[in-house]
């Protein structure tokens, strides 16, 4: 039995029999005769399950199911969009989502990394920043930091940094954040994060802890 975080750019499928998690490009996974899922979340997910939950609830459950804490914050950074909950005593005390503009999230950080072939792995942090407001004005302030002599490697890291702000009062500046999705894996965005507070990563599959209370 499989379940499925069906993200924008990126889908999470968790195999229950072996728990055996495999993460395709979702572009990849429309051309698959197998994509369909007993339980599934995301953009991509409601026509490909059997039954289908809110991504927000997926989200705050899976914290919850990884989190011992009564009161933390968690933010989810995906490919289009930011999730955010904050829970006091172990209950919702907060939810939140903005999907009105990409600037903040995975989809255009990729895209400019794979422009430049940056390695996020071993890119350095930036003290600078860019005000990153627009998706499309960002990768505009990088293409013109470049073209008149900046380093690419420290451009996108100002990238980073812009993103980073952010996500940061999106989530109200809190002391700690426990960070959900692919910028779990991206050093240069974890190492700049922390020069604003706690971070604790826990992964790309918190959606999917979320979803396997939905499996009888």
């Amino acid at each position: 039995m499989r379940i499925a975080d069906c993200g924008s750019t990126w889908t999470k499928i968790l195999d229950l029999g072996s728990n055996e998690l495999e993460i395709v490009a979702t572009k990849e996974l429309v051309r698959r005769t197998d994509a369909f899922f007993e339980v599934a979340t995301g953009h991509s997910g409601r026509s490909r399950c059997n039954r289908y939950k809110n991504e927000l609830i997926a989200l705050a459950e899976g914290g919850l199911a990884l989190v011992e804490d009564g009161d933390f914050s968690l933010i989810d950074v995906g490919g289009r969009d930011i999730k955010f909950v904050r829970f006091f005593e172990r209950r919702v005390d907060k939810l939140d989502w903005n999907l009105v503009c990409g600037s903040t999230t995975g989809a255009t950080v990729e895209l400019l990394g794979g422009y430049y072939g940056i390695d996020f792995e071993s890119l350095e942090p930036s003290e600078r920043w860019f005000n990153v407001t627009c998706g499309v004005f960002g990768m505009e302030r990088v293409l013109e930091s470049v073209s008149t002599g900046t380093p690419p490697q420290e451009s996108i890291a100002m990238f980073v940094h812009g993103v980073v702000r952010n996500v940061f009062d999106f989530a109200g500046r809190p002391g700690r954040i426990h960070l959900s999705g692919g910028f779990c894996e991206n050093r240069c965005f974890l190492e700049t994060l922390k020069r604003y507070c706690d971070v604790v990563p826990l992964g790309r599959a918190v959606p999917l802890e979320g979803l396997k209370g939905e499996i009888a």
